[in-house]
């Protein structure tokens, strides 16, 4: 019984430092639907958008759209219906018909924190 506990004990201190040796893991980027201020288009799958507070971040969209460095006007919209909800996977990018181009619904793969290096200029 004595030899049990004592692998029992000696087992939880060595558990115990391996899960505090893992370092934490990052928080989520929260790029909010009221908060967006400006935009640069970097390909047809990556955008890279600033808020309100100077933070820029890397919203990844699924493949679909096209020619979205020819608008001038672009929308973000979250599933939760208001600005206060971080957008994310599944939530869209609303790109205005224009050019000859339909409407449309560009769906959020991700986003993260920061920029791309080779960002163009934003709008606003």
């Amino acid at each position: 019984m004595r030899r049990s506990c004592a692998a029992s004990l000696a087992m939880f201190i060595f558990a115990s430092g391996i899960a505090q040796a893992q370092p934490a893991a990052p928080p989520a980027a929260c790029l909010r639907q009221d908060m967006v201020l400006g935009w640069a288009v970097v390909n047809d799958r990556t955008l890279v958008v600033t808020d309100r507070v100077g933070k820029t971040f890397t919203v990844s969209l699924l493949p679909g759209c096209r020619n979205l460095k020819f608008n001038q006007r672009l929308a973000f919209s979250a599933f939760s219906g208001t600005g206060l909800a971080c957008l994310g996977h599944n939530d869209y990018v609303l790109v205005p018909p224009g050019g000859g181009d339909p409407g449309q619904r560009c769906l959020i793969a991700g986003i993260q924190s920061g920029a791309v290096p080779d960002a163009n200029t934003p709008h606003s």
